[in-house]
């Protein structure tokens, strides 16, 4: 490789540490995920030596990955040092198909076939990376595309790996059309192949915007928050051992919500939803709120959404996490308790089944903020044809639009609308195609004054038909199957190429004549 050369090589490797700084991270920009790995297949392709390109490739991908998601995670929490490192571990996963797509780059001709390969390995990587994970499918790639609606609409018939499949096909095809110095009459199979199934992509998701029904039940809902930074300072009285303090600040609290809940009601509420651990408090206290808050229920006919968060005052018992919906009869007509992040936040695990009720604004049913983070879980509520989930969360500054974002794509899977309450987040309400109705950031709602991020307004609550909750994350599996073939493959031509080569036949001598 000459200097020339050399110098634009690592070009290369710039220009894809950049895009990743921004693809899905904090400071999100969709296109940063389509060109990404463009301009990491063409440097690993083109390394020289691929231990010393793959080194290269993992800092490139690791360094901006660490800066652009810098205490979004919870492991931010844990050590100063865990998030980075983490990072770092789990980086390598996630470059095996570069491997592969370097592998057979060399060992292959071009060929529209061979433009699958890497987006079958990173999308089967990304779904593997998902799958089992504690943290759900927090950073999977289809994630950076929260603010495009016409193409999150994908998710509605395979989920979201099927997005992941066409963003790294696209730098498939940009290499093969690189490659082959862009010469028409060479790429053009490969290039008509990849932009006929876009402009499908396209279309699909265009055209199911555009053919959306107005929805038949629309109530009137309304959401408020702690104020910022108010639960861990309760929680912190609670850590610090003054019970007594602890006692009077959650009654205080609970107070006031309820006077919320009131007003909200006297404005026209029908529904009211609180945020992820409103209900803070001591089993007894937290039934005592419970109480109070069926009462109200009744008194102003009423649904309420009253997430609690109750604690054992003896510590025997770990804490529960509860969301309820208490209808306009006091009755408590919906209890989930949260599942998914509760190993971290030390709370009792639920079990995962989702509860559905029938009422008058439709079919609604409820989670709790980590909860929404596992699609193959959550497309229960899409099997039960739910016309609107409500998901209680709480939230920190740096999380705040990555986790706001990923919850939209489960209105777009399962074909729901979204009210989503949070504190210390973005508090967000969607269509059933995830077309935001109304985003509050707490920070900036705290700082004009609305310390609460109070909304009020009116929901499209209808169910619409998808297909992801028939056929699941089985796009993913199939790609983990492919991805299995691929090695097959691999495997087999270099037992093949280190076969020795047949001795040639003796040549048989022949009296002269």
């Amino acid at each position: 490789m000459n200097r020339i050369s050399r110098h634009r090589h690592y070009i290369w490797l710039a220009l894809y540490a950049a895009f990743v700084f921004f693809a899905g991270g904090r400071w999100n920009i969709p296109l940063a995920a389509w060109l990404a790995p463009v301009f990491a297949i063409r440097f690993y392709r083109d390394s020289e030596h691929a231990w010393r390109g793959f080194l290269w490739i993992w800092l490139a991908t690791a360094l901006p990955t660490i800066a652009g998601w810098q205490g979004a995670t919870f492991m931010s929490f844990v050590h100063p040092l865990a998030e980075p490192l983490f990072f770092l571990v789990m980086t390598p996963v996630a470059l095996i198909p570069y491997i592969l797509d370097r592998l057979y780059a060399r060992r292959f001709a071009p060929s529209l076939w061979l433009t699958l390969v890497f987006p079958i390995a990173a999308t089967a990587a990304d779904f593997f990376s998902a799958s089992g994970s504690p943290f759900g499918t927090f950073g999977a790639t289809a994630y950076a595309q929260r603010d495009v609606t016409w193409l999150m609409q994908l998710a509605s018939i395979g989920g979201i790996w099927v997005l992941t499949f066409v963003i790294y096909w696209f730098a498939s095809v940009a290499n093969y059309a690189w490659e082959q110095g862009r010469q028409w009459r060479r790429i053009r199979r490969v290039v008509l192949t990849y932009a006929g199934v876009l402009l499908l992509v396209v279309a699909f998701g265009a055209g199911r915007l555009a053919l959306a029904q107005p929805a038949a039940q629309q109530p009137v809902v309304a959401g408020f928050s702690l104020a910022l930074g108010q639960m861990n300072e309760l929680l912190a009285q609670l850590g610090s051992g003054d019970a007594d303090g602890f006692t009077t600040a959650t009654r205080e609290l609970h107070a006031e919500q309820l006077a919320q809940i009131r007003s909200a009601a006297q404005n026209g509420a029908q529904i009211v939803a609180l945020q992820e651990g409103a209900g803070l408090g001591f089993t007894a206290d937290v039934d005592a709120f419970l109480a109070d808050a069926a009462a109200l229920a009744q008194q102003e006919q009423i649904y309420i959404v009253l997430p609690t968060f109750a604690v054992d005052p003896t510590g025997d018992a770990q804490a529960e996490n509860v969301v309820r919906i208490i209808d306009p009869a006091g009755a408590t007509v919906l209890e989930h308790v949260k599942f998914g992040g509760t190993m971290f936040e030390g709370s009792l695990a639920g079990s995962g089944e989702l509860q559905t009720v029938d009422t008058p604004y439709g079919r609604l049913s409820a989670v709790i903020c980590w909860d929404a983070d596992f699609p193959d879980i959550m497309r229960q509520a899409g099997a039960a044809d739910v016309d609107l989930l409500f998901v209680p969360s709480n939230d920190w500054y740096e999380v705040r639009d990555i986790h706001a974002g990923m919850a939209t794509f489960r209105a777009v899977e399962n074909g729901m609308a979204l009210f989503r309450q949070t504190g210390g987040g973005v508090s967000v309400v969607t269509d059933a195609y995830g077309r935001i109705l109304n985003r509050v950031d707490g920070f900036a709602a705290a700082q004009a004054g609305d310390p609460t991020s109070a909304q009020q307004l009116t929901v499209p609550a209808a169910a619409v038909p998808t297909l992801y909750p028939l056929v699941g994350d089985a796009f993913g599996w199939a790609m983990l199957g492919g991805l299995l073939v691929l090695v097959v493959v691999l495997v087999w031509q270099w037992r093949r190429s280190r076969q020795p080569a047949p001795s040639p036949k003796p040549v048989e001598e022949h009296a002269l004549s």
